[in-house]
């Protein structure tokens, strides 16, 4: 198996990247998620607030799937630090003749 560190860093900005377009989509949609009233009949204010708790529940979910995005990418940064470590301490070992 090959595993470039390269490719595991670029993914990780792409997830990081994923996560600030999430964020930005969010918020550019915040009030159209939250309508105000059309009316202050029963019926408008009940709309209003089922959309609401919908935007409640969007939000939170959001939140968490760019949470975890930032989670991945730092997962995927850690890993290509580890494998460019181990390579070049396999590297070193072998421009100096190996184990002694």
């Amino acid at each position: 198996m090959i595993v470039d560190p390269a490719a595991l860093l670029a993914a990780a900005a792409e997830l990081e990247a994923a996560a600030s377009r999430l964020g930005g989509a969010m918020a550019g949609v915040d009030a159209a998620l939250r309508p105000v009233p059309a009316g202050a009949e029963e019926v408008s204010v009940l709309a209003a607030h089922h959309f609401w708790f919908a935007a409640e529940s969007v939000s939170a979910v959001a939140a968490a799937c760019s949470a975890e995005l930032h989670r991945t990418a730092t997962a995927l940064r850690v890993q290509a630090e580890a494998y460019r470590a181990t390579d070049a301490g396999f590297g070193a070992a072998l421009t100096d003749g190996g184990p002694r």
